[in-house]
């Protein structure tokens, strides 16, 4: 999505734009897309700068970090930003986006942030059944689930 700056009325401009997140890059290897990316952008320019309000939402699918379970979580995401009109003809918002969206990424992505995990010793999901192992790895030492 591209905003030519001396195209923008008065009045300003309000865009839509649905993607995927692979055409946004912005899918990693744990992190996909379930539905489709909708970015709305509501833009005006004021004399010597262009504002920008962006709205970006979807839902993305991963695995969580401990227990391993897919799960889905919805993204809405508000950006507003100034962009100085200097020398710029076009603005191109599908970077922006792609910037923030990454950037607001967990370095680990959990279910929910009292996930149990998985026992280290006989794999079970914690989150679902407790184990006869009582948190004690092969050679009997005792071992913290407590991540």
């Amino acid at each position: 999505m591209k905003v030519v700056v001396n195209e923008i009325p008065r009045h300003g401009l309000l865009l839509e734009e649905t993607g995927t997140g692979e055409s946004l890059d912005i899918e990693r290897d744990d992190i996909n897309f379930s539905q489709p990316v909708v970015i709305k952008a509501a833009v005006s320019r004021e004399y010597d700068h262009v504002k920008i309000e962006l709205n970006v939402s979807s839902r993305i699918k991963f695995a969580c970090a401990r227990c391993l379970e897919r799960w889905t979580k919805p993204i809405d995401k508000k950006i507003e930003l100034v962009e100085p009109v200097a020398q710029q003809t076009e603005i191109d918002l599908t970077q922006i986006v792609r910037e923030e969206v990454i950037l607001d990424y967990p370095a680990r992505m959990l279910c929910r942030d009292d996930c149990k995990g998985l026992c280290p010793v006989c794999g079970t999901n914690l989150n679902k059944h407790e184990c006869g192992c009582k948190g004690m790895d092969a050679p009997g030492r005792r071992i913290n689930l407590n991540m």
